[in-house]
């Protein structure tokens, strides 16, 4: 016979092993632990599932085919947010508490928050993501401001399209340092 044939079926044994050792697959024997009084006991079984690689083929374990994750980075957000921004957005507003946020509608709404040294008057933030893009449309954010009154009430009054603005762009900034942090990290 050729020696081909000998090298082709070599292969596909090797395959088969491979694949049937996959499927057959059980976790690791428990080692045995002794108890204080001399009796050896099961060791418990953990309560954290194995991690087990879905994305892996035949191909990709013999290190013969490269398969890029379909795992997005970052937390775990809505079709339509995108994980990146979201990060960002939280990244920015670390100095105030959230009253409500939603990863999956990309919506952040932020307490009642007063500068220091100026109590009377006080802003809310609020950041809607709108989409996966990495883009200055994807994000809205609108800042409410309120200002303290003589008889102490608590009225609405205007602010500067420039603050929400520059929220908007320090979002931005952030996010694509996220992106490229994240792109440089090993999967």
């Amino acid at each position: 016979m050729p020696i081909a044939h000998y090298r082709a079926s070599a292969v596909v044994a090797a395959s088969l092993s491979l694949a049937m050792a996959a499927c057959s697959s059980s976790p690791p024997a428990e080692q045995a632990r002794t108890q204080p009084g001399g009796a050896e006991t099961q060791k418990a079984a953990s309560s954290e599932p194995e991690d087990i690689d879905t994305e892996a083929t035949i191909w990709t374990v013999l290190g013969l085919a490269k398969k890029e994750s379909v795992r997005d980075p970052g937390p775990q957000t809505g079709r339509s947010v995108s994980p990146i921004l979201w990060q960002a957005a939280h990244d920015t507003l670390d100095f105030v508490k959230y009253a409500s946020e939603d990863p999956l509608t990309g919506s952040i709404v932020t307490d009642w928050y007063s500068p220091p040294g100026n109590p009377n008057v006080r802003y809310r933030v609020n950041v809607f993501i709108l989409s996966r893009a990495l883009h200055s449309d994807s994000l809205t954010v609108t800042v409410d401001r309120q200002q303290r009154s003589a008889n102490g009430e608590w009225a609405e009054t205007t602010i500067a399209r420039q603050v929400e603005t520059d929220l908007e762009n320090a979002i931005l900034t952030r996010a694509r340092q996220l992106k490229r942090a994240w792109s440089a990290a090993p999967s």
